[in-house]
């Protein structure tokens, strides 16, 4: 394909070692997140997501280059198909974990701007809120005003892990590994 031969090595290992990370801290940080977002009546994915999206902002704004997000998700999806981490979601991962990565690609073509909090926070949250409506649209079918709720929990968790992503590109950029 056209696209994946605009990626270097560097780029399909960035991307790759990234999406292992967020798969590999799933079975991890979800069950916290669970613990508190269960009594709660709350998706833990939602809640979660923005810790799981940064991730996948991470590796947009380190490769830097169109359909990176994109890779990311199907990346993610194939992975969490493999290892029996898609939970009731089976093969329609490859599109709930693709989504957020789209999103976050057009975004990322608008705003740009790689060490500004500002984007992190704005593709996390987006991509978290994509993910989370889209999930809970196919798989839950939640009442418009539940949807709100959770949307608006997706935004704010979304936004934690943007913060988090900047600080870790600066860490990153610091220490002279990007």
């Amino acid at each position: 394909m056209k696209i994946l031969k605009s990626f270097g090595a560097r780029d399909l290992i960035v991307i790759a070692a990234l999406a292992a990370i967020g798969i590999a801290i799933k079975p991890v940080v979800g069950p916290i997140f669970k613990m508190i977002s269960t009594p709660l009546g709350i998706p833990g994915g939602s809640f979660a997501g923005g810790f799981y999206m940064l991730w996948l902002v991470l590796a947009v704004l380190i490769v830097n280059k169109p359909y990176a997000g994109t890779l990311f998700g199907i990346l993610q999806a194939i992975g969490v198909l493999i290892m029996g981490l898609a939970g009731n979601q089976g093969a329609l991962s490859l599109i709930t974990y693709t989504v957020p990565g789209i999103v976050v690609d057009v975004l990322y073509m608008l705003i740009g701007h790689r060490t500004r909090l500002f984007t992190h926070m704005v593709l996390c949250a987006l991509a978290n809120l994509a993910g989370t409506l889209l999930s809970a649209w196919l798989f839950f079918n939640h009442p418009p005003l539940f949807m709100a709720l959770i949307g608006a929990l997706a935004l704010g968790s979304g936004l934690i892990g943007g913060v988090l992503s900047c600080g870790l590109y600066k860490t990153l950029q610091n220490m002279r590994i990007i």
